[in-house]
């Protein structure tokens, strides 16, 4: 039994599709159920069944799943211990960041922690919080900052930065002229919305419907996958949305739109870094964390 086709059982069951995890391991789709059936072969039971539509674990599969994932975590962290043995941990560290963190928290960070120490190569790979919570889960990336809060049990978090969202327009837009915008006067417009995953359209649509407001009463037309992204589709008049407002702020010096304060409604939401537990004590790990 290879540690690969222990990896597919697990990606298999956090992905629920043969297909997408051919995808991601640009295999087909046979060569993926092939290794499931030598996993299942070896055991003499089966693991996985489809049940409406969906794959699910049987009572033995659960307990092959739980024991992966061990196996899997430890052999990480033994190649992690190697390193260190070598004098090798400490030159490279992956940040794995949603969009707002990386374009408006983290480059002023990082430099302090470059010149802290310059010999430490720093990538940074972006995505959904969503995403990245899943890749620091899967051991892909070595921090997490994001806007949405982790919930998986392996993982550590802490809060580091706050933020509200704010509502922007065009600059020509019918609401500018108005002398006060309630959250009646959203249900006539349209509505860009980020996607599936984002922090910030968590945030919007829970802000959104602690005041009254659920996603079925918007009229939302377009779902975009940045921040940057809604700023522009707002700057050329597709419609108005909820943004970051240190996203907001620059958009606004650089005269793309305009912000307008809705009536007795503000959305906070909080940005989190988030690490692996049995992580904690290394030395680069503890070094980012002191930057914040």
């Amino acid at each position: 039994m290879k540690l690969k086709t222990l990896k597919m059982l697990v990606k298999l069951i956090e992905k629920g599709s043969f297909s997408v995890v051919a995808d991601e391991l640009d295999l087909t789709q046979p060569a993926v159920s092939m290794q499931i059936k030598s996993l299942e072969e070896t055991f003499n039971t089966d693991l996985v069944i489809r049940e409406g539509g969906e794959i699910k674990l049987t009572p033995a599969g659960k307990v092959v799943y739980h024991r992966a994932k061990q196996i899997l975590d430890n052999w990480e962290q033994t190649k992690l211990e190697v390193k260190e043995v070598k004098g090798e941990a400490y030159g490279q560290i992956v940040i794995g960041a949603s969009t707002i963190p990386s374009e408006y928290l983290l480059p002023n960070l990082l430099s302090d922690f470059c010149k802290k120490l310059p010999e430490v190569e720093v990538l940074m790979e972006v995505d959904d919080s969503k995403e990245i919570v899943d890749k620091l889960d899967n051991r892909k990336v070595d921090v997490a900052v994001v806007g949405s809060k982790p919930t998986k049990k392996e993982l550590e978090f802490r809060t580091v930065a706050e933020d509200n969202l704010t509502l922007i327009v065009p600059k020509d837009h019918g609401l500018l002229k108005n002398e006060r915008v309630t959250t009646n006067d959203l249900v006539k417009e349209r509505i860009l919305i980020r996607e599936e995953g984002s922090g910030t359209r968590k945030a919007m649509l829970d802000g959104l419907k602690e005041r009254g407001l659920s996603k079925k009463n918007l009229n939302i037309i377009v779902r975009l996958g940045s921040t940057e992204a809604i700023i522009s589709a707002v700057e050329v008049g597709l419609g108005i949305s909820f943004v970051s407002e240190l996203a907001a702020k620059k958009a606004v010096v650089n005269n793309r739109v305009e912000r307008i304060k809705v009536e007795d409604m503000i959305i906070n939401r909080k940005i989190y870094l988030a690490y692996r537990r049995e992580r904690a004590e290394e030395l680069l790990i503890k070094e980012f964390i002191g930057i914040f």
